[in-house]
């Protein structure tokens, strides 16, 4: 998982947009692994270790994407998460 843009909603919340890959020994042990990963990303809002998750949107949905450099069974997808910050 990457961060690859993303706003600041407002001065106290951010929207990180992140890049998610999901490597495995096979096509269909990636996509399984893919699609856990989209489950347990869109389960996050609430709060979780005293920060806010306001919303979870998928901005670009599963793809097969080999690993350009290994060939290894790769899927990515893209999410934006909106959360509330908290006091350093």
């Amino acid at each position: 998982m990457q961060r690859i843009g993303g706003t600041q909603q407002t001065p106290v919340s951010d929207r990180p947009r992140l890049d998610v890959h999901c490597w495995a020994e096979s096509e269909s042990a990636a996509h399984d692994l893919a699609a856990l990963s989209r489950a347990l990303l869109g389960d996050l809002p609430g709060v979780r270790d005293g920060v806010t998750v306001y919303r979870v949107s998928e901005v670009g949905g599963p793809m097969w994407l080999p690993d350009d450099q290994t060939s290894a069974p790769r899927f990515a997808f893209a999410v934006e998460i909106h959360m509330r910050g908290r006091a350093l």
